[in-house]
């Protein structure tokens, strides 16, 4: 019966990994499409967006990262000319799926021989139904990335503490090293505690004789990466050592994490209670008791407590540590159901008592998972879906360049895996008053495309002027169907709905946060069942504060060819608008 548990928990993993979380998966951090996306576009199809961290100035973002993912587009797109460059954006989300599905195997192989079979399904039934994972493991990140190869990581460390094996310590520190060195360097500290176990665990001359093979690993793991980061930025370009500069040692109020926003310290608190069911965190509190594993718990509380510190929070600063709190919880689960046995083995109230304390606690665990996945789709993936329809496009046999507008909505951009060679994200006027992403520069050799400064960068996130474009010079036009704040935004989508000069191609439902309730934007519940709180509970006003979704179109608009904006019928538009409100005002004064 084990066995016919694992074969159907690693069937549903497959299906999530390699389908479900490929093509349905949200895109949740515009850092993730602008530093990482974008780029990887320029080395497969020649253009994208550039950031300010890719100005050989600062050098902050790692080619070598993005290398591999374009070896593997390079030749796919040589096989297999027809197919739309959106198919490369949904074939890298599918190889990190499944590098994450073959890495979560060797894990759980490792969990069966160390700790036990049953720990080994427990892990999987908590890694499937994981709703952090579903969207933090096809990220396109460095801090995704090392989440994933902290997954090996993990497996050589548990190795190591059960066997005391010299050979998975030094492979578990060099997985480690590589997550590192690729990109965020910040993982790093998460061998420390391991290191720690050694030193107290071994005489001196092992100690030292292990600290100089670690050091020639970590050598030699730095050496290529560093190498190839050098040679297509034109300077030494150690990324790691300048993400840590300019994040810690260099940073101040005008520069470094914090003038990107400041969040209060239970941001992540809140934010572990979005991404893992609440048993899952009650097991994984328990299961930081097994003193065996006490360097990978440590791992896992040091860093919360790290980056609670830190003011600058992001979501994705604690996906390095998903694998350990599933372990965690895992170990704390079998805690649980051990407590039912009893040395008479044939006791069946203890057995009937765990049984229904293992189902409630997976069905609670599967239910609450689907729920949050499921609202994630239906509420945040509106400009996947939009953007795809741009993909589909007709190439302008002239090869004029078209291009694909956004304003207030710059930061739900995809990637520009989503255009047809010749279109281009542009941006026009609207609220935002910080550094938008410029354009890496075309036409021209790879290495000059990376080498070459741009214009008007800086790290401090001050507005430049010249990463806007005039609205006349838009053929497409992307934005939600709210209104618009007519002293900062540029264009109003509800007047291109009834102007004959553009047409609307596709709208899809995007979620109103601000006018939704926290449970109806976080978890979905089907109609059936809201209709039924809605019957029995029609005066509850308290649960019509904390559930219900309120939705808006999320649309793509196209300029009909030969049309165009001008100005004076852009500023006639605006003017009249002006004078509207203007003349509500003064008409409500005259009633007070």
């Amino acid at each position: 019966m084990s066995k016919g548990v694992t074969i159907t928990l690693l069937l549903l993993l497959a299906t999530s990994r390699l389908f479900f979380q490929p093509l349905y998966s949200l895109i949740s951090d515009c850092d993730e499409t602008f530093n990482y996306w974008e780029p990887l576009n320029l080395l497969v199809n020649g253009f994208g967006k550039q950031t300010w961290e890719y100005s050989p100035e600062y050098a902050i973002r790692s080619w070598a990262f993005l290398s591999p993912f374009a070896f593997i587009l390079k030749p796919f797109n040589w096989i297999f000319p027809q197919l739309d460059n959106v198919w490369s954006f949904y074939l890298v989300r599918f190889t990190l799926g499944l590098v994450s599905f073959i890495w979560e195997y060797l894990l759980h192989l490792e969990i069966a021989t160390s700790l036990s079979p049953t720990s080994a399904n427990i892990w999987l039934l908590f890694q499937v139904f994981n709703p952090g994972w579903f969207h933090a493991s096809v990220e396109l990140l460095p801090s995704s990335v090392a989440m994933l190869l902290y997954l090996i990581s993990i497996k050589y460390a548990i190795n190591y503490l059960s066997r005391d094996n010299y050979s998975s310590f030094l492979k578990s520190l060099g997985t480690n090293f590589l997550a590192g060195l690729l990109g965020w360097p910040f993982v790093l500290i998460q061998s420390l505690p391991l290191c720690l176990h050694y030193f107290f665990n071994h005489n001196i001359m092992w100690t030292l004789r292990t600290a100089f093979d670690s050091t020639v690993l970590f050598i030699t793991v730095a050496i290529p990466i560093i190498s190839f980061d050098s040679i297509l930025y034109g300077k030494f370009a150690p990324v790691s050592w300048n993400i840590l500069f300019y994040n810690v040692l260099n940073a101040s109020d005008e520069s470094g994490p914090n003038i990107f926003g400041v969040e209060p310290w239970y941001y992540y608190i809140q934010n572990i209670i979005l991404n893992f069911p609440l048993p899952m965190i009650l097991f994984s509190l328990i299961g930081l008791i097994n003193w065996k594993l006490w360097p990978l718990w440590l791992t896992l509380i040091s860093w919360v407590l790290i980056f609670i510190a830190q003011p600058h929070k992001e979501e994705r600063f604690l996906y390095p540590i998903y694998p350990l709190i599933t372990l965690s919880a895992t170990v704390g689960f079998h805690k649980l159901t051990i407590l039912f046995n009893c040395k008479n083995h044939h006791n069946n109230k203890n057995r009937f008592l765990k049984l229904i304390f293992t189902f409630v606690s997976s069905l609670f665990i599967i239910l609450q998972s689907i729920s949050r996945i499921v609202a994630l789709i239906l509420n945040y993936t509106a400009p996947l879906s939009v953007y795809f329809q741009l993909s589909t496009t007709e190439i302008n046999p002239t090869n004029i360049i078209q291009n694909v507008c956004t304003g207030r909505e710059w930061y739900h951009y995809p990637t520009s895996f989503f255009l047809p060679d010749n279109m281009r994200l542009k941006f026009i006027k609207s609220g935002f008053n910080g550094l938008l992403p410029g354009d890496f520069i075309e036409n021209t050799s790879i290495v000059n495309q990376i080498r070459t400064i741009p214009q008007n960068m800086n790290n401090m996130n001050l507005f430049e002027s010249d990463k806007i474009i005039p609205v006349e010079h838009c053929n497409y036009f992307i934005d939600i169907m709210q209104p618009i704040d007519i002293n900062q935004d540029s264009m109003d989508p509800f007047d291109l709905q009834e102007n004959t000069d553009w047409k609307t191609i596709k709208c899809s439902k995007f979620i109103d946060v601000d006018n939704s309730k926290i449970l109806g934007r976080t978890f979905y519940l089907p109609q059936c069942i809201t209709n039924i709180f809605d019957k029995f509970l029609p005066e509850n006003k308290y649960w019509k504060k904390i559930y219900g979704t309120k939705y808006f179109n999320y649309c793509l608009f196209e300029k009909i060819e030969g049309q165009s904006i001008s100005d004076s019928s852009l500023i006639e538009s605006l003017t009249s608008k002006i004078n509207e409100n203007e003349a509500q005002e003064i008409n409500i004064n005259d009633e007070l």
